[in-house]
């Protein structure tokens, strides 16, 4: 059996301005590596809702902190880290569908549905969100 692993890691600062770009290189990546257009998108959105989540609440929406994306490409599986330093979270939220009429609140819901499975782990300081979508 092969194994094939591929890596890239994408540093921004914690300016919201800064997380399309990354969204559109992640949707690139997994479009070139076997995903249709419409998983890509979907594993974007995961991702910019992560990134999102980290600037608004780990940051306070306070530019001048890093986070990083770590893509990577194993026996036909994704996976994606957003690490950062900010905020840990104090708890996961619910697997609850937001109502349509919310404000905010969907990204955790987004990203249970469209990746096959989500970790959140904080030690020593270091919050990681880890993703995970089979090809």
């Amino acid at each position: 059996m092969t194994t094939t692993q591929q890596q890239i890691s994408l540093k921004i600062d914690s300016r919201l301005d800064c997380v399309a770009v990354v969204g559109t290189r992640i949707s690139t990546l997994c479009f070139e590596h076997g995903l249709d257009e419409m998983n890509s998108y979907q594993v974007k959105t995961a991702v910019t809702e992560a990134i999102n989540n980290v600037i608004i609440h780990a940051y306070d929406k306070q530019p001048g902190h890093e986070v990083i994306v770590d893509w990577s490409l194993k026996d036909q599986t994704i996976c994606i880290e957003v690490s950062d330093k900010g905020k840990k979270m104090a708890k996961i939220p619910p697997d609850i569908e937001p109502s349509p009429e919310a404000e905010n609140g969907r990204g955790w819901w987004i990203m249970r549905r469209w990746m096959d499975q989500v970790d959140y782990v904080s030690n020593n300081g270091l919050n990681r969100l880890i993703m995970y979508r089979k090809i």
